[in-house]
């Protein structure tokens, strides 16, 4: 009897290290996840390319056995205006490029909209000079030290040189749209100065913070800002049409995923993985690949402390979901007792963000005014909200560059991605959110172009060691 329990035992031990190892060992197809992703191309928050990829993720984890749970949501859905008829812009009979359109500005009729063109001058518009009229503002897209917004937790390793991102000016300037509206201006123009180049401005998704301000406004760039620029002196007329429908009562939804811990000291404890949906591209958004590398890690051997693997939309469209934070602060507002730590509540010791993986890097040549890849990786976004935490990252990751990690410090509004709901609630947490300028684009080109799948599969690595070392801590 004595050597059949033995012999059981030595099974159960061998087959436990079996598991374990496939759990640690296994890993899905990523290249073939990114391909259906440049397939599907822009996932808008709760357009039907957006809701695919959520079935998709839910299938995923049904797969490996979990029970999904919705949060469902409906909201004001603007379709993008995809055809030349239903967005123009013409000044004195002549067609003007647009570049990008201001997401969820305003809409109009078949018709457009039509008035003076009036030069209002920024970045603090008198709006009331355009009032009845098409108001004209230059923009421009500054050079800041990264220093300004990223600290980092070692001294040696500070951010060095300047970015140039539209999405800082653009959120500047957008903060003042509603006062268009109420002055009566028709329609606005944004005109990028020459301090961005016509490519790295096509297509931007930007800005994307606001409410529905129920007033049209598009960007122009390069050589058409300075003829917008010019009729307006001259004072000519121009029509807008931005003929794009509002869906009211569109459904999306968050997921999630519990997987309840077995450490009997642990268990109530929770570990937070979180990612977004909705992006604009393969890099915009493509997180849920390591979120569901993750939970593939657990499916088979279960972890000490209990983990619940988010997956949120709305941060496209952040002012439909919460009035404050990012899009993952609607999850945590709705479910503390996932993460607060009260009377019957689990309490969430840390969390994981994930977002933007194996980002290739772009930079522009104003001299040139060319904008091309420069054949490195983009310098990561990785934030650690506590000294400990950036301890441990500092010495678990091997991400986009194994041979430089710079762990940077959140401070006050200085964390960009879904991580900031996290610090904002005061939970713990590691998060990747690489911003290269492109990131909120949709790519005219091969978004193939745009990943680097050494670099990709290194950060989720990256995350796995660090899931282990947050869970066994």
């Amino acid at each position: 009897m004595g050597a059949f329990s033995n012999v059981g035992l030595i099974f159960t031990f061998c087959l436990s290290a079996f598991k374990a190892t496939i759990a640690t060992s296994y890993s899905f197809d990523y290249a073939a996840e990114v391909d259906f992703l440049v397939r599907q191309g822009p996932r808008l928050t709760g357009s039907p390319a957006h809701n695919t990829l959520i079935d998709r993720i839910e299938g995923n984890l049904t797969s490996l056995g979990l029970e999904v749970k919705s949060d469902n949501y409906t909201f004001h859905y603007m379709a993008p205006a995809s055809t030349s008829k239903a967005l123009s812009l013409v000044v004195d009979g002549r067609h003007m490029e647009i570049a990008s359109v201001f997401p969820y500005s305003g809409r109009t009729n078949d018709l457009g909209t039509t008035g003076q063109l009036i030069n209002v001058p920024g970045p603090h518009p008198n709006w009331k000079l355009a009032k009845g009229n098409i108001a004209v503002v230059s923009i421009s897209n500054p050079s800041l030290p990264y220093s300004m917004a990223l600290g980092t937790w070692d001294p040696s390793k500070r951010w060095a040189g300047n970015a140039t991102n539209p999405l800082i000016p653009s959120d500047m300037i957008g903060e003042t749209l509603t006062g268009a509206k109420k002055a009566g201006v028709k329609a606005v123009i944004f005109a990028w100065d020459e301090t961005i180049t016509p490519e790295k401005s096509h297509n931007q998704y930007l800005p994307f913070k606001f409410p529905y301000a129920d007033i049209p406004a598009v960007f122009t760039s390069g050589e058409t800002s300075k003829d917008i620029l010019a009729a307006a002196k001259s004072k000519s007329s121009a029509t807008l049409t931005l003929n794009s429908e509002l869906i009211p009562n569109t459904q999306t939804r968050t997921i999630y995923a519990v997987v309840e811990g077995s450490g009997p000291k642990k268990s109530h404890e929770t570990l937070l993985i979180v990612t977004h949906t909705d992006g604009t591209n393969v890099i915009e958004e493509n997180g849920h690949i390591g979120v569901l590398q993750l939970a593939h890690d657990i499916a088979t051997v279960r972890p000490e402390r209990t983990h619940i693997f988010v997956f949120t939309t709305g941060h496209l469209r952040i002012p439909a979901f919460t009035k404050s934070g990012k899009a993952t602060t609607r999850w945590l507002n709705d479910h503390p007792e996932f993460w607060k730590g009260g009377n019957g509540q689990r309490r969430a010791i840390a969390g994981l963000t994930i977002e933007h993986l194996g980002a290739v890097e772009f930079q522009e040549n104003l001299s040139t005014y060319s904008y091309s890849p420069t054949g490195k990786v983009q310098p990561e976004m990785l934030y650690a909200s506590t000294k400990d935490l950036a301890a441990i990252t500092q010495r678990e990751w091997r991400g986009a560059d194994p041979s430089f990690t710079r762990v940077s410090k959140p401070a006050n509004m200085s964390q960009f991605g879904e991580g900031a709901a996290l610090s904002d609630k005061e939970i713990p947490n590691i998060s990747l959110a690489t911003g290269p300028c492109y990131l909120l684009s949709k790519w005219d080109g091969d978004e193939h172009d745009l990943i680097d799948m050494p670099a990709l599969t290194r950060q989720v690595r990256s995350f796995q060691a660090l899931r282990k070392q947050l869970d066994a801590m």
